[in-house]
């Protein structure tokens, strides 16, 4: 089961968000059940959307939650997407979490913006609460203490009940905040590969990927401030040869945003 959530909390660049939407169409995944969310959202924050149709006709997309189910090579697969909520967050988990069963192994997928340079591959924290887990998949047991959002809690929340779940967090340029970044999606879809066993072809992510990075290359030689950020970023990168430093930077770079977004609130 792989869940997701639109917004700006867990969602840096859209690289969550859109390989999940690209897991449903390259997997054939079921026509989406649609939840009972209704009063979970301040639309302020999560806005209705006019969509129209060819004809012009206008319908209203609210804020929602979707389920799709089916099969990627004998493997059952759901997944969960849509807005994240915010309000009533407690009973947001327990619907959420109705859809879960003990066969399910929860992979929580999100993005942060975090001091990373894109000439270089975007790093993923993979973690989870469980510690038997962890051993098997050779990932760190979860350490964090501090607020948190919606996918930490339903993370916490899995361990709690006894089911199998784990974190994929890609790390974006905290400097290209204003598009979604084929890039890090990518990097999340081999993570999805490595932890899961599942094979994921959107062979267009490739081509986009490149197409990104050459136009982040282009804005960055525009702004000479960007071309020292990006220089100190590059060397910062290259100066361990420990494959999970990086991956290191991006959760103490979490931990960071986490505790800055509590004080805020």
């Amino acid at each position: 089961m792989f869940i997701a959530f639109e917004g700006q909390d867990a969602d840096a660049s859209e690289a969550a968000s859109s390989l999940v939407k690209d897991l449903i169409e390259s997997w054939r995944l079921g026509a989406s059940e649609i939840l009972d969310t209704d009063g979970f959202y301040e639309f302020r924050f999560s806005e209705p959307e006019i969509v129209r149709d060819e004809t012009g006709r206008a319908t209203i997309a609210w804020p929602g939650i979707e389920v799709h189910r089916g099969q990627h090579l004998g493997t059952p697969v759901t997944v969960i997407q849509g807005h994240e909520p915010g309000l009533k967050w407690r009973e947001f988990l327990s619907l959420i979490l109705s859809e879960v069963t003990a066969e399910d192994c929860v992979v929580l997928l999100g993005g942060l913006h975090a001091e990373v340079p894109h000439t270089r591959p975007l790093p993923v924290v993979a973690n989870t609460e469980d510690a038997v887990l962890a051993a098997d998949l050779k990932i760190d047991v979860n350490g964090y203490a501090g607020p948190i959002g919606i996918l930490g809690l339903l993370g916490v929340e899995c361990d709690r009940r006894g089911l199998r779940a784990i974190n994929l967090w890609v790390g974006v340029p905290d400097y290209l905040t204003d598009s979604p970044s084929p890039k890090a999606e990518l990097a999340l879809a081999s993570a999805v590969e490595k932890y899961t066993g599942l094979e994921i072809d959107i062979p267009i992510l490739e081509e986009e990927s490149r197409a990104w990075e050459l136009g982040a290359d282009e804005l960055v030689a525009l702004n000479p401030h960007l071309v020292e950020l990006l220089k100190g970023l590059e060397q910062l990168n290259d100066s361990t040869e420990l494959p999970e430093a990086s991956g290191d930077a991006i959760a103490a770079e979490f931990q960071r945003y986490l505790r800055k977004r509590g004080r805020e609130r």
